[in-house]
C-alpha cells in the first residue's frame, strides 16, 4: 500500500524510526555460505519516498511495517502518477 506525507522531513522522521526498529543498515550475507559480507552493499533503507507535489511525498509501505510503526506514518494514498513518456 502507498502512503503520503506532507514533507520529506515528515517521511524521514518516520523512516528513521522504521530503520532503527528493523535494525538497518543490515550487513549482507553470502547466500551460499551464510557468512556476513561487510564489504558488500548493505541494506540501508526500508523504502524510497517520491516527491509528487509541493506537499505530497509518497512511498510504498508493507502492511506489517505500517501496523508496527504507526507513529508518523503518512495517510493511505494512491500510487504516484506514472511519468509521462
Amino acid at each position: 500500500m502507498w502512503y503520503r506525507w506532507v514533507s520529506q522531513s515528515a517521511f524521514d522522521g518516520w523512516h528513521d524510526t522504521v530503520k532503527a526498529g528493523l535494525g538497518l543498515p543490515r550487513v549482507g550475507v553470502n547466500q551460499r555460505t551464510g557468512e556476513p559480507e561487510p564489504d558488500k552493499q548493505q541494506t540501508t533503507a526500508y523504502t524510497q519516498v517520491q516527491r509528487v507535489g509541493l506537499r505530497d511525498w509518497r512511498a510504498p509501505v508493507g502492511d506489517d511495517v505500517a501496523a508496527e510503526f504507526v507513529d508518523g506514518l503518512g495517510v493511505p494514498s494512491e500510487p504516484p502518477p506514472s511519468p509521462l513518456p
